[in-house]
């Protein structure tokens, strides 16, 4: 089985929630697949202070708070979904804290998501609400990560967009070509995370037989 893990950056449940749920609904009529769902609503996430201590100590970060789930959700799953709505053309702030959080998996640890697979989803309250460009922190993640991105199946191109009218789950489900964007990442992020994971166990037996060792083993990167 691979597993697609959906991560929600909204802080209250709405749009982002429901479209996150049918994308992974989705995925799920591709035989093999399981899914996982975490959000921030209702987390204790602290932002990151850069103290350098995970670096220092090269260990998982010192906050206290509840990203320890998230992590070790990361880690189990093949791929994933990061959604959020638009804040001023952009993530909240909540997930923008999540991903910073997230810097010591692959300074200290040594790229362990790279070769999994992720996708996007925003939402906005209007049409041309800043959908697109809420999604490129999201994308650039995954590449800093070496996470394979995909926009879902044609016509997704950088990821699934909804246009909510600030209706919260109702203008999601009204929203008829938003959630054919969101059907389709789905299915295309399904179907890419079979074909990674796939590849990467023939890779890894392909390494251990030829004796090869890759760069991230040898030595994880280091900051600058």
């Amino acid at each position: 089985m691979a597993k697609i893990l959906g991560i929600c950056g909204s802080p209250r449940k709405g749009a982002t929630e429901y479209a996150i749920l049918q994308a992974l609904e989705e995925a799920k009529e591709i035989p093999g697949i399981e899914t996982d769902f975490w959000t921030v609503r209702g987390k204790n996430i602290g932002p990151c202070i850069h103290c350098d201590a995970c670096m220092r100590k090269a260990e998982k970060c010192t906050i206290q708070d509840d990203m320890g789930e998230l992590e070790k959700k990361l880690l189990e799953a093949d791929g994933f979904i990061i959604g959020s709505p638009v804040y001023d053309m952009g993530i909240t702030a909540q997930l923008t804290a999540v991903l910073n959080r997230l810097r010591h998996m692959y300074l200290v640890h040594g790229c362990n998501l790279q070769n999994k697979v992720g996708a996007a989803i925003t939402t906005g309250g209007t049409r041309y609400g800043g959908q697109e460009m809420a999604r490129l922190p999201i994308i650039n993640f995954f590449l800093m990560h070496e996470v394979l991105v995909t926009g879902g199946l044609i016509g997704g191109y950088t990821g699934a967009s909804i246009w909510s009218k600030d209706a919260k789950e109702q203008g999601a489900k009204d929203d008829e070509v938003g959630m054919n964007t969101i059907k389709r990442l789905g299915r295309g992020l399904a179907e890419a995370v079979k074909i990674s994971k796939y590849g990467l166990e023939k890779w890894n037996v392909e390494k251990e037989e030829l004796g090869i060792t890759s760069e991230t083993e040898k030595s994880p990167v280091k900051d600058h």
